[in-house]
């Protein structure tokens, strides 16, 4: 997905097009008198600082051409920044084409329009312009160095000597926003938005660098139309203390109940988000009114622990409500339902994530940090800073003194009565203080004792 903190804007397919609502992106590049088309060459793939900013490299002879796609908002419109860097030893010349079925296209070196409205703006003029279906076949052939109009694509070709970049602003929704913003820029503004929250480092590196692309997609991925994939991204969101940006994924949800159009796990994801906004962000989500509602559609498909977040959430405020939840929390339990989600990709990895780090973060009374820890991380240093609960923000870290962890931990908020274990490290070990350090015992390797 590519996006920016209102949700997705565009997505990469697999053979380096863009794909945005109405219209995809595809690019070329001539380099020693032969066009290499991106979407039939083998691309590498990555990312800017783990960001979703993403850039794709295309072999040229001599080196590289580096494309790089971000999303730029400036409140009145959503445009993607597309930018070539020529990372090859010669100058080569890159067409940027970009299809939109129907559409008429005006072209000249300084702007594209689509039914007479500013499409595309390069950062400076084509050197020559390709119209028409077989827009391709025009780049290759003899593109126009005048003024061009035709319909369904057009192509904007850019000379980039080496070691120098050029970039498109395509508009998305509005006008193309004034200000100029390259891709590196854009991933910046991303990494102090990310930066800002739930830090995690942990021995994996592997894991520690998911967490710093998810969080990133979760934001994103709140603002999708998909009620299923917003609401469960509102549920991790919240743990990340991202409450504001949790609202938009509840609010896709709640506008999709409000149109009856909301399927059984969306339902479910959609309970868990509501009363994720009453539990850790201390205020009303609505649950009361929604939880019968959604209840209804979840039908046999609903979990007593789902249940359980829901009565927790009711309690304060719908007594009856929250027991009415619970007794049908102990039945299912006897049926043996379980919660069978997360769903999207998104929220799988998030799981993966946040749930090797604590459990029990919605319990008003329980808190367990590290739920099991892999034997390959024993002897390395953990650091968790801002995780948000139902007892209050909560760090920790753990260090080593020979075979024995130390845990030093800290909680902001909730309630004082807490039980916090640690049962990844030290089974046996249980506290009631809001602050601390503890030796623990040395751990058991996994299957030993």
């Amino acid at each position: 997905m590519i996006g920016d903190l209102e949700g997705p804007v565009a997505r990469l397919d697999d053979a380096g097009r863009i794909i945005a609502e109405p219209f995809t992106l595809e690019w070329g590049v001539r380099a020693e008198e032969r066009w290499r088309l991106a979407h039939e060459e083998r691309l590498r793939r990555g990312r800017v600082d783990d960001t979703p900013v993403y850039e794709q490299w295309l072999r040229v002879p001599g080196g590289d051409v580096i494309q790089r796609v971000g999303v730029v908002n400036d409140g009145a419109g959503r445009a993607l920044v597309v930018e070539f860097e020529n990372a090859s030893a010669s100058a080569v010349l890159i067409a940027l084409a970009g299809h939109r079925p129907g559409a008429t296209l005006q072209c000249d070196p300084s702007m594209l329009l689509a039914e007479g409205d500013p499409w595309m703006r390069p950062s400076r003029p084509a050197g020559a312009l390709a119209v028409g279906d077989d827009v391709w076949t025009a780049v290759a052939g003899e593109p126009s160095a005048d003024p061009v109009t035709g319909t369904d694509a057009a192509a904007l070709l850019l000379p980039v000597p080496h070691r120098q970049t050029v970039q498109v602003t395509v508009a998305v929704e509005g006008p193309i926003p004034a200000r100029d913003q390259t891709p590196v820029e854009i991933a910046a503004g991303w990494r102090t938005v990310a930066d800002r929250v739930l830090s995690v480092e942990v021995p994996d590196a592997d894991l520690t660098e998911a967490w710093r692309r998810i969080i990133c997609d979760l934001i994103i991925e709140a603002g999708s139309d998909d009620p299923l994939a917003a609401a469960e991204s509102a549920w991790w969101l919240d743990l990340a203390g991202m409450v504001d940006e949790a609202d938009r994924g509840r609010g896709v949800l709640v506008a999709a109940v409000e149109d009856g159009v909301i399927t059984v796990e969306a339902a479910i994801a959609g309970l868990r988000a509501l009363a994720g906004r009453d539990l850790i962000g201390g205020e009303r989500s609505g649950i009361d009114q929604l939880a019968d509602v959604l209840v209804g559609y979840a039908g046999r498909e609903l979990d007593p622990e789902t249940l359980g977040v829901v009565a927790d959430a009711l309690a304060p405020t719908d007594a009856r409500a929250a027991k009415d939840a619970r007794r049908l929390a102990a039945r299912l339990a006897d049926a043996d339902v379980t919660y069978r989600g997360p769903h999207s990709r998104v929220a799988r990895g998030a799981a993966t994530v946040l749930g090797s780090l604590v459990a029990d973060h919605m319990n008003g009374r329980r808190l367990t940090l590290l739920p099991a820890v892999p034997e390959d991380w024993f002897g390395q240093s953990i650091d968790v800073r801002g995780l948000a609960t139902a007892v209050g923000t909560v760090s920790f870290s753990v260090r080593w003194h020979g075979d024995r962890p130390a845990l030093l931990w800290e909680r902001d908020g909730g309630a004082d009565d807490v039980e916090v274990r640690c049962p990844g490290l030290d089974p046996t070990w249980i506290s009631a203080e809001r602050s601390g350090e503890a030796l623990l015992a040395a751990p058991l390797a996994p299957g030993v004792g």
